[in-house]
């Protein structure tokens, strides 16, 4: 189980593994997931089978971007935006290290952009 209680059935070696679909890629090559199970815990991959990508994820019933999460050459997660309040902060980001999210920051402009290239994908 990871860090923040995400986990693979199986192997992710194979699509049959893995709990999350990709729905969209916008322009700009974020992935947009979804789960495979509606009913499972709304997260993202702790790590990425794709290199240097990013992925976004929506509340359940599309209401809402949830998490976009950045993920490095070695695949492990670089950073976490959330679009939820954490201690007055507003929208804000986690870096990871680890395997484990650290202290929530303030957005950085790239990432307020990242978050609009996603609220912005149709």
């Amino acid at each position: 189980m990871g860090g923040n209680g995400s986990f693979a059935s199986k192997s992710t070696a194979s699509e049959s593994g893995r709990r999350w679909k990709t729905v969209f890629v916008t322009k700009s090559g974020i992935k947009i997931l979804e789960m495979k199970n509606p009913k499972a815990a709304l997260k993202l991959p702790e790590e990425s089978h794709s290199p240097n990508s990013v992925f976004a994820i929506f509340n359940k019933g599309g209401k809402g971007l949830k998490a976009i999460g950045k993920y490095g050459a070695d695949g492990k997660k670089i950073f976490e935006i959330h679009t939820t309040d954490h201690n007055g902060l507003g929208a804000h980001f986690h870096p990871w290290k680890d395997g484990h999210p650290l202290e929530a920051q303030p957005l950085t402009k790239s990432m307020k952009k990242l978050i609009d290239d996603v609220l912005n994908f149709k």
